[in-house]
């Protein structure tokens, strides 16, 4: 791999709180650490601005300095010229190498300010401050950042493991409903990975209670990078459950403007990949059906089952586990069971996208 750093040489995440004390730690964090920054720099969507942004500057200290960069929400603003121009905002604010970024948002948010901090003056400390279910189960945790081409989902991107994580609960309390079902997309994907209790809670469960399973949730993600945190081999692979055709799903639904989130296209990957594993018959399809129906109760795929297989086969070429021409899937075929891998052709992708969008 060249001369690529070694991620297991490095702590992940230098500092991870979670629960309903983080902004706290966060705040003595900054007192403890504040003579090393020059600028302090935070970075919002329109929506955690107004809903998120002022009790956080109240509860915590040492910010009354701050400058502050905003986006508009939503998928759209993960491009990379958003990103050359929050540089030369950050620029224009004065920030030098000794600048702190602070992430405060939901995926988005975490995605493009991980890129922004590595990126700029060659990197920036950065601090991730996730205020969704979304960001809170996965995307503030693992080290990745991007943005997405023409489509293709997190095209461009970088690695940035040290960047410390302050996941409060207390931001979820104005989360809408739609919200918290993309974050129950993924937390169910963590649940599956894990097996056991975890498993056997969410499966029962429903996505009110996600607040309840958030810190195991983490823990999963967290466990599967150290254990491949370059994606060298297939068990961080797996954390793409369901995204192969989830990727391919939501580039769709951004083009169509359908209102539809990572979530809903995730768990429609879910779906659509585990029946592929049936089709082969992989043992365990009793233990998918449960997952499937876990899915279906609390998410809405009508829409979705018109799209073109074709142009989303397409798509999928796309997508980042493919390795010499041949589209894995990457599945515990059960829960808590190892991973596996398999090459998917479009013959069978078809036949059960066919079979699934006409039941």
């Amino acid at each position: 791999m060249g001369d690529m750093p070694d991620l297991c040489g490095m702590e992940l995440h230098l500092h991870r709180s979670i629960g309903d004390r983080a902004w706290n730690d966060l705040s003595d964090w900054l007192l403890r650490e504040a003579s090393r920054f020059t600028s302090v720099h935070i970075l919002v969507d329109s929506s955690t601005h107004e809903l998120v942004l002022p009790r956080f500057l109240a509860e915590v200290e040492g910010l009354a300095d701050c400058h502050i960069l905003e986006i508009e929400p939503g998928e759209a603003s993960k491009e990379l010229i958003l990103v050359e121009q929050l540089a030369l905002g950050l620029r224009d604010e004065g920030a030098d190498r000794g600048a702190l970024l602070i992430a405060l948002g939901g995926g988005v948010v975490c995605d493009l300010g991980g890129l922004l901090a590595t990126l700029y003056m060659r990197g920036i400390e950065l601090v991730l401050v996730p205020t969704t279910l979304l960001a809170m189960v996965d995307a503030a945790w693992g080290g990745k950042n991007g943005v997405d081409a023409e489509g293709s989902k997190n095209l461009l991107g970088t690695w940035r493991p040290e960047a410390s994580v302050f996941a409060d609960v207390r931001a979820l309390e104005t989360l809408p409903d739609r919200e918290w079902r993309q974050g129950w997309a993924e937390l169910i994907k963590q649940a599956w990975i894990s097996g056991g209790p975890l498993w056997d809670e969410v499966q029962k469960g429903h996505w009110s209670q996600s607040a309840f399973w958030l810190r195991e949730a983490a823990e999963v993600k967290l466990s599967v990078v150290e254990a491949d945190p370059y994606e060298r081999g297939t068990r961080r692979a797996l954390l793409n459950m369901g995204h192969t055709l989830g990727h391919a799903v939501e580039s769709m639904v951004l083009s169509r403007g359908f209102d539809l989130g990572h979530g809903d296209c995730v768990a429609f990957g879910l779906v659509l990949e585990s029946l592929i594993l049936d089709s082969w018959g992989v043992p365990d399809a009793p233990s998918r059906a449960a997952l499937r129906a876990r899915i279906e109760a609390d998410f809405d795929f009508d829409s979705l089952r018109t799209f073109s297989p074709t142009e989303l086969w397409i798509a999928m070429q796309s997508d980042k586990k493919k390795h010499a021409g041949s589209l894995r899937l990457v599945w515990c075929p059960a829960p808590g069971t190892q991973e596996q891998s398999w090459n998917l052709g479009e013959e069978d992708f078809l036949k059960v996208w066919n079979r699934y969008a006409s039941a």
